[in-house]
């Protein structure tokens, strides 16, 4: 088993995780995704409006995060990214 995302639109992403703290949800993409890939397909509400999430086997759905408000590249490659709920 893994840990992977589905965006919206059917585009899967694995290895990668996400954690809702706070409000928002943190996604951890350590699959190999350039920085600028990763940002327009994060950058795309009509993607992030709907996530899940199948870490281990567990799955969980998360909806509303369209708002992706920071992304960042670590020096082992792995992409992060901060989505909010949009407002209005």
């Amino acid at each position: 088993m893994s840990q992977k995302l589905i965006l919206n639109d059917g585009t899967i992403l694995d290895p990668a995780h996400a954690i809702e703290a706070g409000g928002v949800l943190w996604v951890y993409l350590d699959c190999e995704i350039t920085l600028a890939e990763a940002f327009e397909l994060l950058n795309d509400p009509g993607k992030t409006s709907k996530i899940v999430t199948d870490e281990f086997g567990v799955v969980n759905t998360y909806t509303g995060y369209s708002d992706m408000f920071c992304i960042r590249r670590e020096d082992d490659g792995q992409v992060n990214a901060g989505l909010k709920k949009a407002v209005g």
